[in-house]
């Protein structure tokens, strides 16, 4: 069906409102005069930058955005950076536009993010607080503090969070926090009405985990785990070998699930010694490799092709697209931004972005290359999310652009 084919000529304006023209005997349409259920169809096809150019027409269209929580429609995620200091403005990056936007997100000042899941950060503040925060509803999840024994970990144990559902969408989810202490992997689970974070020992090392099918899945050393509930108490299962030698991310790849492998390089002269010069020793990603998991069969095997799938990789939870319905998005393709891994314990700046083609071979950069981003900031994917919960809380937040 296409757009407008569900509505007459009456339905999306109010005829008593007609103005006919002096000139010609033809009535105009007064566009601010369409009814809600009009305006909040035409919403539904906007991207979340299109939603406020929507909003500024008139006050009728404001007012009907302001209130309307449908998330917009599919859209490529945004590329969240550090705070534009002159303007004290968050600084996103739009993949599709190639434009940037600035948000006033006082909120994430003197904050570190951990991850990113369905557009919901996770954060921490310097008091080590944790919190879930949604950078385009302004909503909040405060999380419970972390247990005493646990805060030796501090802001440099802290790995990865992943959530298993839609905060928006449903109470139910679960968030699960990969940390590190002495160099041991632990995992935290939290849900929502509990008041404490249950803590699990491992034994492995956890490259990546995913909520995939109902469970939580680790991609460890050698081997997948499976994580089971038994009697309330989550313990490990081993499920297949995945002897990788690399860094490692488990994707929802449209159902099927993927393992990729990040294989890195050093570059750089080992003689510069400036922390800001660009031919220091440094890490860079060399190339991707991925395998399908076949949870049924125990087994993997090596997938080279795509087809129109898109990944996006960091330190967020992966993402995927079709590609054939973002014009300008690279098919068969990994997105990927720094993995924040340094050789030196200076500040040395994020510079790692870019876009693999696992056709050519190649890594090009979709972001002006040369340029650092902050450790303690470093690029992540986002997926703008404007439904709201009505579990979280809000307020009101303003966006800008360049």
């Amino acid at each position: 069906m296409k757009f407008g084919d569900q509505f007459r000529r009456e339905d999306f304006f109010d005829n008593s409102k007609l103005v006919e023209s002096d000139n010609e005997k033809n009535h105009m349409a007064n566009w601010s005069n369409l009814s809600c259920d009009a305006i909040e169809h035409i919403m539904g096809f906007l991207s979340l930058p299109d939603r406020h150019r929507f909003s500024a027409v008139c006050q009728n269209w404001r007012r009907v955005a302001k209130y309307n929580s449908c998330s917009p429609v599919e859209q490529l995620p945004w590329l969240m950076m550090r705070e534009d200091a002159s303007i004290k403005k968050r600084k996103f990056y739009s993949l599709t536009e190639k434009r940037h936007y600035y948000i006033d997100i006082p909120e994430l000042q003197n904050t570190r993010w951990i991850g990113s899941s369905f557009g919901w950060l996770f954060i921490v503040d310097r008091k080590f607080i944790p919190q879930l925060f949604n950078p385009f509803t302004r909503e909040c999840f405060e999380l419970p503090m972390f247990p005493r024994f646990e805060e030796e970990m501090r802001h440099e144990g802290l790995v990865k969070a992943i959530l298993s559902h839609d905060p928006s969408k449903t109470h139910d989810f679960t968030v699960l926090l990969l940390y590190y202490i002495n160099n041991i992997t632990r995992m935290a689970f939290w849900r929502p009405g509990e008041n404490t974070w249950r803590c699990v020992p491992c034994n492995d090392y956890v490259s990546d985990a995913i909520f995939f099918r109902g469970n939580f899945y680790l991609a460890c050393t050698e081997h997948l785990f499976v994580l089971s509930n038994v009697e309330a108490n989550l313990i490990m299962k081993q499920v297949m070998p995945i002897f990788i030698a690399c860094v490692k991310y488990l994707v929802d790849f449209m159902g099927e699930l993927l393992l990729v492998g990040r294989h890195l390089k050093i570059v750089g002269d080992p003689f510069a010694m400036n922390i800001r010069d660009d031919k220091r020793l440094h890490i860079v990603t060399a190339r991707f490799v991925v395998h399908k998991l076949n949870l049924e069969g125990r087994k993997h095997s090596e997938c080279k092709d795509l087809d129109d799938g898109t990944i996006f990789l960091g330190i967020g939870c992966p993402l995927v697209v079709n590609s054939q319905l973002f014009p300008g998005c690279k098919r068969n393709s990994i997105y990927f931004t720094d993995l924040v891994l340094k050789l030196f314990p200076e500040p040395y700046g994020c510079d790692d972005l870019g876009v693999y083609d696992f056709t050519r071979d190649i890594i090009e950069p979709y972001y002006p290359p040369g340029i650092f981003h902050p450790i303690a900031e470093p690029p992540i994917w986002l997926t703008p999310n404007a439904s709201k919960s009505a579990y979280g809380h809000s307020s009101n937040k303003n966006i800008n652009k360049r």
